[in-house]
């Protein structure tokens, strides 16, 4: 919780700081954009600002720099995805979950998780090559999805598990329901504000279909959850939870899923 606080404090002061030398040397975004490539939509607003105040070379560094960045982050996303895909296929909430929560013996990374988000975050990325509007769309959710994700654990922490919730060794201590309580009103209010069109008149081209989609996928869960996962899904399976005790010199590793036996190669694992 302390690397996420500090990562929050940090991106925001920098963030910041850039968005504000943006801000300075563009006059108005809509004119200069439009000055700046005319018809043309595909350049992004940072990009034709380096282009614009600076030299050549220096616009292309730091388009390079930029580019960098984003691969990096595409990375991270993956690196994240793939984590937590493997963590709900470990507890069988996919169809596949045995092929999904495969562990490559000799990297110790489930591989099979890996390669099947990096194939599905790729064909999303092909999609802006048929439909602009639906890629937009797509990009939008995400933010939704997020907030969504976010609300529902805060939520619940201040309304039905307030009682019951086990305290960490990072809380808030009595600030906990009051800043929960905010949040949550936040975030119930931003994400309403989030499926509203950002420009009148509403056209197919310019409709937020962010409501589209995330009431799409909530209807394919809610069946998918009747129909199969409800009967295989019992919850996160935790190594420290188990009640069968085992021996002290045994190691649990909670992130793999594990037991080792003592003095025993790295092969010689038990999967739980």
């Amino acid at each position: 919780p302390k690397g996420i606080v500090a990562t929050c404090v940090c991106s925001a002061i920098v963030g910041i700081i850039y968005l504000l030398a943006l801000l300075f040397v563009i006059p108005n975004v809509s004119t200069f954009m439009e000055a700046h490539n005319g018809d043309n939509k595909t350049i992004s607003l940072t990009v034709a600002v380096y282009q614009s105040v600076l030299p050549h070379q220096g616009a292309l560094a730091l388009t390079i720099l930029l580019i960098l960045n984003l691969y990096f982050a595409g990375m991270s996303s993956i690196t994240v995805t793939s984590r937590i895909g493997f963590a709900m296929a470990r507890d069988d909430v996919f169809p596949f979950s045995y092929y999904l929560r495969w562990i490559f013996e000799r990297t110790q990374t489930p591989l099979a998780n890996v390669v099947f988000v990096f194939i599905i975050d790729s064909l999303l990325q092909l999609l802006q090559l048929v439909s602009t509007t639906a890629f937009l769309a797509l990009i939008a959710t995400t933010t939704l999805g997020f907030q969504i994700s976010y609300f529902m654990p805060i939520f619940f922490r201040c309304t039905t598990a307030r009682n019951t919730f086990p305290s960490s060794k990072f809380n808030l201590g009595r600030f906990s329901i009051p800043i929960g309580i905010i949040s949550s009103i936040w975030l119930f209010i931003t994400s309403i504000l989030m499926c509203f069109p950002t420009e009148y008149p509403v056209t197919k081209d310019n409709m937020n279909y962010t409501i589209v989609i995330i009431s799409g996928i909530a209807l394919i869960a809610l069946i998918y959850w009747i129909v199969a996962a409800r009967h295989r899904f019992i919850g996160p399976k935790r190594a420290d939870m188990d009640p069968v005790s085992l021996p002290p010199e045994h190691v649990i590793d909670e992130d793999t899923m594990t037991i080792t036996a003592p003095n025993s190669p790295d092969s010689m694992v038990t999967r739980l």
